[in-house]
C-alpha cells in the first residue's frame, strides 16, 4: 500500500482495514520523505474477497512519536491543523481518515489488472519513470508487483539526479528471490549494478537471449515488448490513422494550435485517442510521437 502525505518525517500511523464479513487487519507504518508505504495486507496470506472494505489512517498520539516528530507537531499533537485532525481529550490532536472500497470478483480484477501493467509496460517502455510514480499513487491498493515497479522507478529517478546510493537503495530493496511480474527487467539492471558500474555492455534484450536462454513468460517485461512488437508490425498502417485522428481532434480542440495548452489539451486529445482505437494512452502517445518524428 503506498500514499503520499505531508507530515513530518517518521510520524508513526497506523493502517487498520475492516471488512462487511469481519475481516480485520492492522499494520504499523512510518512517513518516510513524504510516503507512505506498507507491506501487502492479506486476508490469511490470500488476497481480499470480494467484498466492500474501510480503510482508516490514524496517528499514534503525539507523546508517542519521535522527538523529531514532536517537535513539529507538539507533544499533544497542538500543532496539527486541517479537516482530517481529531481532538481526544486525554491524548490530543490526532490524525483521523477513514476511506470505503469495494473488492471486485477475480474475473474483473483480473481484468483491471491487466489494463493497468498495459500503462505502465507503456510508460516502462519509453522511461517515463515519473508517470509511473504518479500512476501508482493514484492506485486505491496496488499489489506487490506494483509497488516493486515503484521502487525500480525511483531507482532510475534517483540515479537521473545522481543520487547513487539511494538509487542503488531503491532497487535492492526489491527482494532477491522476487519472481513477480518484470523480473527480467530487475534483474537485469540489478545484473548490470553488480558487474559493469560504469557502462552497460549490452541491451536487455541481449541479456534475455545470454543469459535466460530467451526464457520469455506470459508476465515478463521481454514478452510485453515482443507483443508490442508484433502489434506495431500488424497495424504499422494504423499509425497514420492514429496520427491524422489525434492531429484531427487537436485542430478542433485548439482552434488549429491558436488556444493550445499542453498541459489541459494533451491529456484530453491523448484520452479520446485511447477510447477511440481501444488501446492504452501511452500507446496512443508512443505512435503519435513515432509518427510525427517519422514526418519531420
Amino acid at each position: 500500500m503506498i500514499g503520499t502525505t505531508n507530515l513530518p518525517n517518521r510520524m508513526k500511523l497506523v493502517l487498520s482495514i475492516t471488512g462487511e464479513d469481519g475481516f480485520s487487519a492492522q499494520k504499523e507504518v512510518e512517513v518516510n520523505n513524504g510516503k507512505l508505504e506498507s507491506k501487502l495486507i492479506t486476508n490469511n496470506g490470500a488476497g481480499l474477497v470480494p467484498g466492500k472494505y474501510i480503510l482508516r489512517i490514524t496517528s499514534q498520539a503525539g507523546i508517542r512519536q519521535p522527538i523529531s516528530v514532536q517537535n513539529i507537531i507538539g507533544k499533544q499533537g497542538e500543532n496539527l491543523k486541517g479537516e482530517l485532525v481529531l481532538s481526544q481529550e486525554i491524548l490530543g490532536n490526532m490524525i483521523g481518515y477513514t476511506y470505503s472500497f469495494s473488492k471486485s470478483d477475480s474475473q474483473t480484477s483480473a481484468n483491471e489488472n491487466e489494463k493497468v501493467w498495459e500503462e505502465l509496460n507503456g510508460y516502462l517502455s519509453t522511461g517515463q519513470y515519473a508517470l509511473i510514480m504518479e500512476f501508482i499513487d493514484k492506485i486505491q491498493t496496488p499489489d506487490q508487483d506494483i509497488q516493486m515497479m515503484y521502487h525500480f522507478s525511483k531507482y532510475h529517478i534517483y540515479g537521473q539526479a545522481g543520487n547513487d546510493r539511494k538509487a542503488l537503495e531503491s532497487l535492492y530493496s526489491i527482494p532477491r528471490d522476487y519472481k513477480g511480474r518484470n523480473e527480467d527487467l530487475i534483474n537485469y539492471y540489478k545484473y548490470l549494478n553488480d558487474f559493469y558500474k560504469d557502462e552497460s555492455p549490452f541491451s536487455f534484450n541481449d541479456y534475455v537471449a545470454l543469459y535466460r536462454n530467451n526464457r520469455i513468460t506470459p508476465t515478463s517485461f521481454a514478452y510485453y515488448l515482443t507483443k508490442s512488437e508484433q502489434i506495431g508490425d500488424t497495424k504499422n498502417s494504423d499509425a497514420d490513422t492514429v496520427y491524422k485522428y489525434i492531429m484531427k481532434e487537436f485542430d478542433v480542440l485548439t482552434d488549429y494550435g491558436n488556444n493550445y495548452v499542453p498541459e489541459i489539451h494533451d491529456p484530453i486529445i491523448l484520452e479520446k485517442a485511447s477510447r477511440h482505437f481501444g488501446m492504452t494512452v501511452s500507446q496512443a502517445d508512443e505512435i503519435f510521437m513515432n509518427r510525427a518524428m517519422q514526418l519531420r
